[in-house]
């Protein structure tokens, strides 16, 4: 069996408490939608991973949903603001037709 997920993940100033489900970046909290969360989970979970979109949007909301790529977009961009607006504006890479990563927030 897989190890278990370990119950607090950190990168950077960004650390995420999967227990508790929430989110920090230093010393203040980050209010984040579940699908927010959801999807700076799968991203921390492997930072140097570059994740395809279709990963995500299966990982997120099924590999059989018909969520389309703008929908992944919406909830990007609205973390993408959240992190931005903590100090954290490059934590989320895109690398055009590959897919998403984390990027720094020292």
């Amino acid at each position: 069996a897989a190890p278990p997920a370990p119950p607090l993940l950190q990168h950077g100033r960004i650390s995420l408490d999967r227990t508790g489900r929430t989110c920090r970046v230093g010393d203040s909290g980050l209010t984040l939608t579940a699908t927010e969360f959801r999807l700076l989970d799968l991203l921390m979970a492997d930072p140097r991973r570059l994740t395809p979109r279709q990963t995500l949007i299966a990982a997120l909301w099924g590999a059989q949903s018909a969520v389309s790529d703008r929908t992944l977009d919406s909830h990007l961009r609205n973390l993408r603001r959240k992190l931005a607006g903590a100090g954290c504006p490059e934590a989320l890479q895109t690398l055009h037709g590959q897919g998403i990563r984390l990027g720094p927030c020292a």
